[in-house]
């Protein structure tokens, strides 16, 4: 990338030699600026397109949100095999001292026992919860889903605007290249006015001062489009060194989607998911209301079960210890000292808690489109007026250093129509990139 070298000028007074080194100076800063120009070395371009792949491949948050959405599909799977068989083996011995010196009732303890045994459950009817979990995971998996898309859309969104920020920087430094050009070219003709005796020497001073000012926001602006730089390479991941250019065009955007400025936007990606968030607090008071319903199982085991008295009698004596039980089991609160209503209670407020929140997002979001609709509406028409003034400055400038190249004007009113081309061709540049910005933003609102 070619920089522009700028060096200070000390302006001294005086006439003849010193006009002349001064001069010199000038137009070896120009002389280097096109030197650096014609030695750059070959460019990198990076299109929109390029950045916004970047982004999405190196981005942190979307790769978080992908193992999000895994985890809640673990999550799913392992909720599905609670439905199945639950097999555990169990494995133990005790030892309890029985009378009559010190003991437990053998009867009851029978001197303790050993066991190995497989433990069988298998749930019949938990009162549909499992069921009503898989719907709550079913929405924070279309939740999460969303958000990916949200966190996406955020990321595009930012990548345009740091990308539209870097190509309004680029083409400000190129206008004050182009300012800095004319002031160059336009005080060459005053010093060959000066020598001839047809401009004074006060015309040669205003013109330098106002082309070191141009020289000062050049520098200025490079240092802008260096910071966007900075900021567009945070983003995509990717570090853009001198040799890249950011390729693309602010009048892209500025004369598209006119007829959709009084179309309402569908319902953005934010209130799709404060809308799942309340069907899933929903799903969450239905969950605590069926504590109310009986849970019943069916269990069983199988395995060795001996008592420590029985080991104690000869091998032909023992009891056979090997065998197998099974039974079924009914659980159902009969009360609670309230506990599952208040629980009930909490979850309808969170509810609602939730549907004001959204009613307030929706508020935002609607407002936010209509304002962005109209500061995009008065850009265009700012546009259009900037740009019959761009060309009318350019005649103007034309016009005027003609003038005074005959004679007929004064040098202050050359550098007065410099000035105001440069300003109104900045106008110009600021108006477009706010459009860009507000087209892209306007995008982000209206996301699904």
């Amino acid at each position: 990338m070619a920089l522009a070298v700028w060096v200070p000028i000390q302006i001294t007074r005086g006439i003849g030699a010193a006009a002349h080194v001064k001069s010199g100076r000038i137009l070896t800063i120009v002389f280097l600026h096109v030197i650096l120009v014609a030695c750059a070395p070959s460019q990198t371009v990076l299109t929109l397109e390029q950045s916004l792949r970047l982004a999405r491949e190196n981005s942190p948050a979307l790769r978080a949100a992908d193992y999000a959405i895994r985890a809640l599909d673990l999550s799913r799977s392992e909720l599905s095999t609670t439905a199945l068989p639950q097999l555990k083996g169990v494995a133990g011995a005790s030892y309890a001292p029985v009378p009559p010196q010190f003991g437990y009732d053998p009867i009851i303890s029978n001197g303790g026992q050993i066991a190995g045994q497989i433990l069988l459950q298998q749930s019949l009817y938990d009162g549909g919860v499992r069921s009503l979990k898989f719907d709550q995971l079913s929405v924070d998996a279309d939740r999460l889903i969303r958000e990916r898309r949200r966190a996406e859309r955020d990321l595009v969104f930012a990548v345009k605007q740091s990308f539209i920020e870097s190509l309004r920087a680029q083409r400000e430094r190129e206008l004050h290249q182009q300012s800095v050009a004319q002031l160059t070219a336009y005080l060459d003709l005053v010093q060959r006015l000066f020598k001839s005796g047809s401009a004074g020497y006060t015309d040669v001073l205003k013109t330098e001062i106002q082309l070191s000012r141009a020289g000062v926001a050049l520098q200025k602006a490079g240092e802008s489009l260096q910071s966007s730089r900075y900021s567009l390479s945070e983003l995509i991941g990717t570090a853009i060194d001198s040799s890249v250019t950011i390729a693309g065009s602010l009048e892209s955007l500025s004369e598209t989607q006119t007829d959709t400025l009084s179309i309402d936007p569908p319902p953005s990606i934010d209130l799709t998911i404060a809308r799942l968030g309340i069907e899933r607090s929903l799903l969450e008071v239905e969950v605590v209301s069926r504590e109310r319903w009986p849970e019943i199982s069916l269990f069983g085991d199988a395995g060795y079960l001996s008592s420590l008295e029985n080991l104690r009698f000869p091998s032909p004596e023992r009891v056979k210890a090997l065998g197998f039980s099974f039974g079924i089991g009914i659980e159902m609160p009969i009360f609670t000292w309230g506990a599952t209503d208040l629980r009930i209670q909490q979850r309808q407020a969170e509810s609602d808690a939730l549907r004001q929140q959204m009613e307030l997002l929706r508020r935002s979001i609607t407002t936010e489109v209509k304002k962005t609709r109209l500061e995009l509406a008065n850009a265009r028409g700012r546009l259009k007026a900037l740009r019959t003034n761009v060309a009318k400055a350019e005649e103007n400038f034309l016009l005027t250093r003609s003038t005074f190249a005959g004679g007929e004007t004064l040098s202050l009113e050359v550098l007065v129509a410099q000035q105001l081309l440069t300003e109104t061709r900045l106008a110009e540049l600021e108006t477009l990139a706010a459009i860009q910005l507000l087209t892209t933003k306007l995008e982000q609102l209206s996301t699904q």
